[in-house]
């Protein structure tokens, strides 16, 4: 018997859709098109093929984390109230033309670290932001955290610390500290140097020039570095390598082989942990009633479970499996190993052999039908699921 959690007073159409919602929530086995375990097996059967980016390959401006964000949180919603972040400038030529409103203190690991400092204070006393372009040569934003967490860790608040050249660009930065305020009607002050926002914000609107110590900017353009590192990677080769390297990290179950035909019933029945209502308001299941999703959606489909890296093993499921077939049931193929060494290679020639559609066995199976031993043939049979140990390919 499975017990089934739900959000309080959830509602469906009918009982029969509560029943399915309830019998797909508590990972049972059920058939028909929308088969649970199919959607799961097939969910987990897939390569990811979109390897993620290395960080400096974002396109979004970059807050230092994860080693600053947790202290850059409170910062970073504090800085440029009413205004940007950045995050309006960063998403193309059309964005860059949109005014924007806040205090930025544009910073580069090539300032000194008390200059550094310096403007990371102003940054928190004035609740603006300090911005850098990218990160240095050959480094990565870790890198970059690590480097800038010892200058900001105790300050109160912290500033809020983003990447993101295009606000470099917008404003033409090409030397630090830069100061730049803009009001709500467009109108910018800006200042070389670290004078502080308290005096910037009494000038004209305009450049009033250098107010401080300058220095070059060492960090390139994030977005410049972006293409000239994207530039440098074989995607097809990445693609491949992907590929190739599925298998390794794959989940295996040792199931110890059969010894003898045996077999069992599992209980299907669930138990409902809420009162389930129609739209109409009608109650249609009580808290702690028992349901058997089986008596409502029989089980279509025979599951078949093998170890591929025994040969006989395989020979047996496809014994067992071309005599399901001849009953007119669907059968599907899952197997437990694989030879993580010949990888795809074994794969196809195991599905070649058995003849049928092939998958990986996942712990939702392996736990669902309680599975010791291997082969095993999984089948609804009535309200209830026979699971058959089995140590030849007859299945009657």
């Amino acid at each position: 018997m499975k017990k089934m959690s739900l959000a309080a007073h959830t509602r469906f159409s009918s009982r029969f859709l509560a029943v399915m919602i309830l019998h797909l929530s508590s990972s049972s086995a059920w058939a028909g098109e929308d088969d649970f375990f199919i959607k799961e097996i097939m969910k987990q059967q897939q390569p990811s093929m979109n390897r993620q980016l290395p960080d400096w390959l974002q396109t979004q401006p970059i807050h230092l984390n994860p080693a600053l964000e947790k202290i850059l949180k409170e910062g970073n919603k504090m800085a440029a109230p009413g205004g940007s972040s950045g995050k309006e400038a960063i998403n193309g030529k059309k964005s860059l033309a949109k005014a924007v409103q806040g205090r930025w203190i544009f910073v580069s690991f090539g300032m000194p670290m008390q200059e550094l400092k310096a403007a990371a204070e102003e940054a928190a006393q004035t609740k603006s932001m300090l911005v850098f372009r990218g990160v240095e040569q050959d480094q990565n934003t870790t890198m970059m955290t690590k480097k800038l967490l010892p200058i900001v860790k105790a300050m109160k608040p912290v500033p809020g610390t983003v990447i993101d050249p295009t606000l470099f660009t917008r404003f033409n930065v090409t030397a630090v500290p830069t100061m730049i305020e803009t009001d709500s009607e467009g109108k910018t002050r800006r200042a070389r140097g670290l004078p502080g926002f308290n005096w910037l914000s009494k000038q004209e609107p305009g450049d009033q020039g250098q107010r401080g110590p300058i220095y070059g900017i060492v960090e390139p353009d994030m977005i410049e570095e972006i293409q000239r590192r994207a530039a440098t990677i074989d995607w097809d080769k990445q693609k491949s390598l992907a590929i190739a390297n599925f298998w390794k990290n794959q989940e295996e179950f040792n199931l110890r082989p059969a010894k003898k035909n045996k077999e069992r019933s599992v209980d299907m029945t669930i138990v409902s942990t809420q009162d389930i209502f129609h739209p109409d308001g009608r109650l249609v299941i009580k808290k702690g009633e028992r349901i058997n999703p089986l008596a409502m959606i029989p089980m279509r489909q025979a599951y078949i479970v093998f170890d591929a890296t025994s040969q006989k093993q395989v020979a047996i499921a496809k014994q067992a499996g071309d005599e399901i077939l001849k009953r007119g049931k669907p059968v599907i193929y899952l197997f437990s190993k694989i030879d993580k060494q010949r990888g795809w290679d074994h794969y196809n020639e195991t599905g070649e052999l058995v003849n049928g559609r092939l998958y990986k066995l996942n712990k939702s199976i392996v736990d669902r039908f309680k599975l010791e031993a291997l082969p095993s043939v999984i089948e609804g049979e009535g309200d209830h699921v026979v699971v058959k140990e089995i140590v030849s390919g007859e299945v009657h």
